[in-house]
């Protein structure tokens, strides 16, 4: 009976669904201001970071309400016909769960404080990015073993 059930356990949690690839950015560069704009440099990031994506074939979109991280989601969205749908960055616990729901190629684009912090709840890797950091991306895939998941973090660069 043990020896039948470890043979469930192990089949159930080879089922669980998970995304391909997780892959996660902060906004481009930015003005100043309340709630601000990219700035041309930032536009021309943004552009560059949809050429970039565009392989990994996204599935799902994501970011924060903010002007910025919408204006940086843009480009991508417009090329793969995607909407892009939003999350609430004081609420990243249950963002995290939501995303590990998921399946296919998942792109979020966050803040400098956001994006490492979702990192360590979905992989527990230990990121960084500075307040004049524009350039880093993350590509978090998961894999799994009969009894383990774990999240390879392979970091990119934008420029």
């Amino acid at each position: 009976m043990k020896t039948v059930l470890a043979l469930l356990a192990m089949i159930a949690w080879q089922s669980v669904a998970l995304p391909e690839k997780i892959v996660l950015f902060r906004h481009a560069e930015k003005m100043t201001g309340e709630n601000p704009h990219l700035t041309d440099k930032g536009v021309k990031r943004a552009k560059k970071l949809a050429v970039m994506l565009a392989p990994y074939k996204p599935t799902s979109l994501f970011s924060t309400r903010y002007n910025r991280t919408q204006q940086t989601m843009a480009p991508l969205a417009e090329h793969t016909k995607l909407a892009v749908l939003p999350y609430n960055p004081r609420e990243l616990p249950a963002f995290a769960k939501t995303l590990r729901s998921l399946s296919g190629t998942i792109v979020v684009a966050g803040h400098s404080n956001t994006t490492p912090e979702l990192i360590a709840l979905l992989s527990g890797h230990v990121t960084h990015i500075s307040e004049t950091e524009f350039d880093k991306v993350f590509v978090l895939t998961p894999t799994k073993t009969p009894n383990t998941l774990h999240w390879q973090l392979d970091r990119l660069s934008s420029n």
